[in-house]
């Protein structure tokens, strides 16, 4: 625990406001799911990968205008020839794989550097020695020493091309005038890297050596009249490369051979020379390294084919020992990878470049109904399995400007036509898809993109739209966007070595599909594509431009590292395109009150909400709700948003723990410590989410991003659509005034104290809390939506640096919703907030937030705070925490110990009492269930018999279905008088125990046979029991917060519970004993269409069957009721309920196992909470469409998520609302008096 004391301790105090806690569909125990598990699953992508086997990948030399360079020295340097040794890059041996899929390291040695690393049979050469020999255009199906220097190969349109580049003669070679008196000669190249030893033999005819790196070997010699020339020109040396050196000459440029310098390999770089030789020394060898350091991780469930431009021109083939190999379109399965490598290693590269035929070959695979399938080419397949939300992708990757066409599809939808698009949308020549020129590439591209592959699905494929200006029309037509529904195919492009070409003045190349001037043209019509077609020079631009017609991208790469960091890049956009249930702008909260403006009250609503298909963002918005005579009815209008009202990141008010009088200190780089010191701050943010935690130098930046700058999104940083992050499960607190009445909180302490904290406070400027998860508690101002303070708690230090990353999966940080109140401290009252993490960590923390702009930090509770022996420890704070007054006379917060806490499968879980002041540990009431399964306890409720405002009970279900009642008084009370105001004093706090004498009141067992335990995730409800003794405990069954629970158990019904607590007048209790067999059945009856005012939805009708409450002649009394919730379709209730007079409403989750369809569904119940039955009025305007009687209907089909809230608007009338929309709910007339226990709010 971090505490920071800004008063003495004196008697402390909390709030007995015992609000509703919301319990989302979160994370837990060993699968804690850091993604929202109600959003869509979604399923697997479909990848093509199209590989170039031309002839031309056999060059060792990019771009292609510089086969004629063959013999200068800037030929042989990387900052020339990009395919070249680079000794400042790493090169990797890759893993490649059997056919039987098992993993297999590739290696070479300097000393047998094998001359084609996957095929190992074509031999190797021992480079320690001279035996090397610069490949130009060798095969990699044979030796380089199987070639002269003057073997050449003839291209069509490219010319001759030499197979080795010979070593450069103004380095390699030496001349010298030698007589017959002195028949020897010793010369010494300019650079001093070489020395020949010329021998004389005649006049014109002479012998030569020369030593280099260390070796001496036989040099060519050729003499007349006594001048003799000694070279190594065109025989093997030792490996060398060239560095340009611009010191050489104030007119250096690249293209001049004057400025480079000679360098052999070093001792120290000799292996990475080897790996460079073996795996990746030219154009094919590069691309098949790349391919296979890619395709290493890819996904087992994505589904996958491959083919050539003209040996392996199918995806269907299953004979192994063929071209393509087997590669049957199917999952990427270990024995399906291995086939896929196995083509990688065997790949001919002798073909020319139709590429129009193999990008038609892939878009016309997915016309066919393989694709499609649930188990492509496998069994099992039915219409049902067959979704509609599956992406297709196309990877082409060529190092040359295509040379044959083909012919066109049918209904051809090319980028000059004019067509309507699947969805309905007009397509008319726009730019920058539109050119003139017909049957390119891009043509191909724009018509499997704009063409429904499979009009038999529905269009429901998860629109990807990253860029958002705020405009419908203009998002749609963005070319970073694909807003395309229907079955299409979205090329990615590589081009390898084609960069120089890409040169036209109007549209030059910027080193991005989107970037620079010459995109801005293309999209603004200031400029055109250049024509393409067969053989052409331009074709290279339309690779480019094929890649923004079907919504993909292009990458013009040059070198091999290049290659491979584009492999990567590829995969990892397809992998962001297919994230789970990118969705737009999701309601997730939302939380009502009345305000009082001089006299006028109005109903004001705050609502949450997140957008995963927006890069996580989230915003909060205020809307204010008026009478509108022409649709007469109370309608809300936004008043603000505040993503849009966020302070400039240098002035935002973000805060954090430090040792200060308050507390807290600016979350700043100043403040973040050093560096170099591990645990510190600034020592977690210098760390690189995407390279496994590695240290960097980009911390401060990292800090900054964080704080809200944004000029380091897309690089080095992710891009944000805002500086807000995602609001999930978080519910807005609204702070204003005072919360208490005024005569009735000066009583409860014995003296004026309240009131004159309320009149300081009347005027408080009116704030809006909300936990958020870009790691903050974020308080904006409740009038005008500026965000005014926020908190990053301690806890999630350790991952801020994960928001920064471009591969950002998404993670909880401040996702539980804050409790606010105010707390008495012993000489004043304080307005204090606790916040909560939810799946973001285990750790809660309370802030005093009395004076806006003068915060204060009062304590952060983790594992630390607890005896170091403790058998209960602190779990991922899912319980939300109820701020109470004690019969001890402190205020405390009293909350569940979480899940998956250390050493939680010792089937023990714990209520935590803390102090609400100073953050220490009063008490903790520790459970025991069974031993082996994973516990912990859920958000309690308090209870407050006599209204006093002091807490008596606490109840609270476990995660092995366990309600337990916590008794918080002493012993000994007065039978006549249990609960009075009396203060015990702090030591009574030994006393509170777990009722029963640590036996639960009942454990929720499934009706099944099996006695499998129900778990109760949410707060429970309590009810005063019909008899006027004791409560009835209402609860639900189910957990939906690991990832696990995605689908639903659907093995066991969940059930809701009203269970009767009789001993409840603080008498020394006995263990109950209470069973199913001791409840009321309730069930549901039907199901069927209801409606109101002309909107039909679905609805249930249950059971109202009575309650024996007494005892009669020929049966006992009941204890309670339970109500199974349908089992078949995995219901369950994992959020609090809300009681309006006698009628409990709550809402239930069913979990979608379609992928395709939202990732659950929701229900609203509203039952009589004395029979767990129906109700005996109307509690929604909704009625059953078929005719069964007057029966009033129980519940309807209400989806939204973060469960519902009860308001009330300013007319009277009540609100069920969800995070999605809101349905009028109404309470049993005659029971409009109090069933609960709370302390009174100020109005």
């Amino acid at each position: 625990m971090f505490r920071f004391r800004t008063y003495s301790h004196a008697k402390t105090l909390s709030s007995a406001l015992f609000g509703v806690a919301l319990l989302s569909a979160v994370n837990s125990f060993a699968a804690v799911s850091q993604s929202p598990l109600s959003l869509t699953v979604g399923v697997p992508p479909n990848m093509l990968l199209t590989l170039d086997d031309s002839g031309s990948m056999r060059w060792a030399f990019a771009p292609d205008s510089m086969g004629a360079t063959h013999t200068t020295r800037r030929a042989k340097s990387s900052d020339y020839n990009p395919i070249y040794y680079n000794p400042n890059v790493i090169y990797k041996a890759p893993i490649v794989f059997t056919t039987a899929g098992v993993e297999q390291q590739l290696s070479t040695s300097f000393t047998a550097a094998w001359h084609n690393g996957f095929n190992t049979t074509v031999g190797s050469v021992d480079l320690s020695k001279a035996n090397y020999r610069v490949s130009w255009d060798v095969p990699i199906t044979a030796a380089p020493s199987s070639y002269s220097y003057t073997n050449t190969t003839k291209y069509s349109g490219t010319g001759t091309v030499y197979r080795l580049a010979q070593n450069p003669s103004a380095d390699f070679s030496a001349s010298a005038t030698i007589s017959s008196k002195n028949p020897k000669s010793t010369v010494t190249t300019a650079n001093g890297k070489i020395s020949f030893v010329i021998t004389r033999n005649s006049s014109d005819a002479c012998t030569a050596t020369a030593t280099l790196a260390g070796v001496t070997i036989t040099a060519a010699c050729t003499g007349s009249d006594n001048s003799f020339t000694a070279s190594l020109t065109q025989v093997s040396v030792p490996p060398y490369y060239y560095k340009y050196d611009a010191s050489i000459s104030p007119t250096c440029t690249t293209v001049n051979d004057s400025c480079y310098r000679l360098n052999f390999i070093s001792t120290d770089e000799r292996q990475n020379f080897a790996n460079w030789y073996s795996f990746y020394r030219n154009r094919a060898l590069s691309t098949v390294t790349a391919a296979a350091l890619a395709f290493y991780d890819l996904s087992p469930s994505v589904r996958l084919s491959w083919q050539s431009l003209g040996n392996c021109t199918t995806f269907s083939s299953t004979d192994p020992n063929s071209q393509c190999k087997n590669n049957a379109f199917k999952e990427y399965s270990p024995t399906h990878k291995g086939q896929l490598y196995a083509w990688l290693r065997t790949i001919a590269f002798d073909q020319s470049t139709p590429l129009p035929a193999a990008l038609k070959r892939a878009g016309e695979f997915y016309t066919t109904s393989t694709p499609w399938q649930k188990n492509p080419n496998g069994t099992g397949n039915t219409p049902q399995n067959t979704y509609a939300c599956r992406a297709s992708y196309h990877i082409l990757m060529t190092d040359g400007q295509w040379n044959a066409t083909t012919t066109m599809p049918s209904n051809f939808r090319h980028d000059a036509a004019n067509f309507t698009l699947p969805d309905g949308r007009a397509y008319s020549q726009r730019k920058p898809y539109y050119d003139s020129t017909n049957e390119t590439l891009a043509d191909l591209a724009m018509h499997y993109w704009a063409t429904d592959l499979n009009p038999n699905l529905d269009n429901d494929l998860p629109a990807y739209m990253p860029f958002k200006s705020g405009d419908n029309t203009t998002d749609y037509w963005d070319p970073r966007n694909d807003p395309a529904t229907w079955q299409h195919m979205t090329n990615f492009v590589m081009g390898l070595g084609l960069t120089e070409s890409l040169n036209n003045a109007s549209i030059p190349w910027a080193g991005s599909t989107f970037a620079g001037q010459g995109y801005s043209n293309l999209l603004a019509g200031t400029a055109n594509w250049p024509a393409a077609s067969s053989g052409s020079a331009n074709n290279v631009y339309d690779l480019w431009h094929a890649a923004i017609n079907s919504r993909g991208e292009f990458f013009s790469v040059d070198s091999p590292e290049a290659m491979v960091q584009a492999f990567d890049d590829i995969l990892s956009r397809i992998a962001d395109r297919k994230s789970t249930a990118a969705r737009p702008a999701i309601n997730s909260g939302q939380v009502s009150t009345d305000e009082n403006n001089n006299g006028t009250v109005k109903t004001v609503s705050y609502q949450t909400s997140y957008a995963s298909d927006d890069n996580w963002s989230g915003d909060v918005k205020r809307f204010e709700k008026a009478w509108s005579a022409q649709n007469n009815a109370f309608e809300p209008s936004e008043i603000w948003s505040a993503k849009n009202r966020v302070p400039g990141w240098q002035s935002r008010n973000i805060k954090m723990a430090g040792n200060t009088n308050s507390g807290l200190v600016n979350f700043s780089w100043e403040n973040a410590g050093a560096a170099n010191t591990d645990g510190t701050l600034a020592n977690l943010l210098s760390r690189d989410p995407e390279n496994s935690n590695q240290p960097d130098t980009l911390g401060q930046r990292r800090l900054e991003y964080l704080r809200g700058k944004r000029s380091d999104e897309g690089s080095p940083f992710r891009r944000r659509s805002g500086v807000l992050g995602d609001f999930y499960s978080s519910s807005p607190a609204v702070v204003s005034g005072p919360r208490y009445l005024v005569n009735y909180s000066n009583r409860l302490e014995g003296n004026t104290a309240y009131s004159t904290f309320a009149t300081s406070i009347a005027n408080r400027t009116p704030r809006v809390y909300v936990g958020g998860n870009d790691g903050m508690l974020h308080g904006f101002n409740a009038l005008t939506g500026v965000e005014e303070f926020a908190f990053v708690p301690s806890a999630v230090f350790h991952k801020l640096n994960k928001l920064t990353g471009n591969n950002y999966s998404h993670e909880f940080y401040v996702d539980g919703s804050p409790v606010v109140a105010d707390v008495y401290n012993g000489t004043e009252w304080r307005t204090i907030l606790v916040g909560t993490l939810k799946a973001g960590g285990k750790s809660i923390f309370a802030l005093d937030i009395t004076t806006p702009g003068s915060e204060e930090l009062l304590w952060e509770f983790d594992d630390s705070s607890l005896p170091a022996d403790a058998a209960v420890k602190m779990g991922y704070s899912f319980s939300q925490p109820t701020i109470a007054r004690l019969h001890t006379g402190t205020w405390a917060v009293v909350f569940g110990n979480g899940y998956e806490s250390a050493n939680n499968t010792n089937g023990k879980a714990a209520l935590f009492i803390v102090d609400a002041m100073e953050g220490t540990l009063l008490k903790s009431l520790e459970v025991e269930g069974v031993n082996g399964i994973a516990n912990g306890l859920s958000t309690p409720k308090l209870a407050d018999y006599n209204a006093d405002g002091v807490a008596d009970y606490a109840y609270a279900g476990d995660l092995q279905g366990n309600v337990w009642r916590f008794d918080l008084l002493r012993n000994g009370r007065s039978d006549s008088a249990p609960f009075t105001t009396e203060d015990d004093g702090e030591n009574a706090i030994s006393d509170f125990e777990v009722a029963y004498g640590g036996a639960p009141l009942f454990s929720a067992v499934a009706n099944t046979g099996t006695n499998a335990r129900q778990p109760i995730t949410s707060a429970p409800s309590l009810v005063l029991h019909p008899t006027g003794f004791g409560y009835l405990v209402v609860f639900g069954t189910g957990k939906f917060f690991e990832t696990g629970d995605k689908e639903g158990d659907k093995s066991i019904a969940q059930t809701v519970y009203g269970i009767w607590d009789k001993q409840t007048l603080g008498e020394e209790a006995s263990a109950p004993n209470i069973s199913r067999s001791s409840l009321q059945m309730q069930e549901i009856v039907t199901q069927t269409t209801v409606e109101a005012d002309g909107t039909t939805r679905q609805g249930l009708v249950l059971s109202a069957n009575n309650v024996r409450w007494q005892a009669s002649d020929s049966a006992p009394a009941q204890d309670g009721w339970y109500l199974n919730l349908r089992q078949s379709q995995g219901e369950m209730v994992v959020e609090n309920m809300s009681q309006l007079g006698r009628t409990i409403f709550f809402q239930t989750l069913i979990p979608n196992d379609d992928p395709c369809g939202d990732g659950a569904n929701n229900w609203t119940y509203a039952i009589n909470p004395f029979t767990g039955g129906r109700t005996s009025h109307n509690a929604f305007d909704y009625r059953p469409t078929t005719d069964i009687g007057t029966t009033n209907v129980s519940a309807i089909r209400q989806d939204g998520e973060g469960g519902g809230t009860l308001s009330q608007d300013s007319d009277g009338t009540y609100q069920y609302c969800t995070g999605q929309e809101c349905v009028n709910v109404y309470p049993d007339p005659a029971s409009l008096g109090r069933q609960s226990w709370r302390r009174v709010e100020q109005e």
